[in-house]
């Protein structure tokens, strides 16, 4: 699903959240190792941000929906860098999408630069958009279990068979080069004993030899450049 373009499906819910709630910004978001990124977006001006701040990744650990009436008066917003600078948060509402495991995956959710109340009768009706998002998620997801697809920019030439060969992950990771002094945040997208395929916000300054390091695995490897798309590099490991 991630990287993979607009659909009506998804824009349809985001367009009612908006008008139902009468925020002027709604998204359905998801999260992977290094970015926050919007299946959809309504009033917004990006289509990705990074993880850390986000209020999605805050939310996504919740057991619950997150109601934040006012950002700057709560402790822990405040002075998040999406409150005090574009798009000037102050209002956010967000329910996880969590797939048939149980793992929270993204949000949909309301958002607007004027605090807001939001009652009892708001929150089901989050609740609700919210499960309509993953029904239509779950049918993309068998959809394209029969097929092969959703696998986005990464479904091309090189790229596509890179994905075959390795087991899916989802690892933040750094792309490290210069001699150390480059470093690009990125994802780790597909893993083998030889081949790595992340992705990351654009290949245009990244050379052909580099270090990837994955945190979570206490790795770091020598790699070779083996292919790139826009957002995506297939890399090779050095022996």
């Amino acid at each position: 699903m991630l990287d993979t373009p607009p659909e009506e499906a998804f824009d349809r819910l985001t367009r009612l959240a908006r008008r139902i709630f009468g925020v002027s910004m709604s998204t359905i978001s998801f999260i992977d190792g290094h970015r926050q990124w919007f299946k959809s977006q309504q009033g917004m001006a990006t289509c990705e941000t990074d993880r850390g701040p986000a209020f999605c990744n805050i939310a996504i650990q919740q057991p619950t929906s997150l109601i934040v009436t006012d950002a700057v008066t709560d402790e822990r917003f405040r002075d998040n860098p999406f409150v005090i600078g574009e798009p000037y948060v102050r209002f956010y509402a967000g329910i996880q999408l969590r797939c048939p495991e149980g793992h929270a995956i993204g949000t949909l959710c309301a958002i607007d630069p004027q605090p807001r109340t939001f009652g009892p009768r708001d929150q089901e009706t989050l609740a609700d958009l919210g499960a309509l998002a993953m029904e239509v998620l779950e049918l993309r997801r068998r959809s394209a279990a029969k097929t092969g697809s959703m696998v986005g920019d990464a479904g091309q030439s090189g790229l596509a068979r890179e994905f075959a060969h390795g087991r899916s992950v989802l690892k933040a990771g750094r792309i490290v080069f210069n001699n150390g002094r480059a470093i690009v945040k990125c994802t780790v997208r597909q893993l083998s004993p030889d081949t790595a395929v992340v992705h990351v916000i654009s290949t245009a300054k990244i050379p052909d030899r580099v270090a990837l390091m994955i945190d979570a695995d206490a790795t770091s490897r020598l790699c070779s450049v083996n292919s790139r798309a826009e957002q995506h590099l297939a890399l090779a490991f050095e022996s």
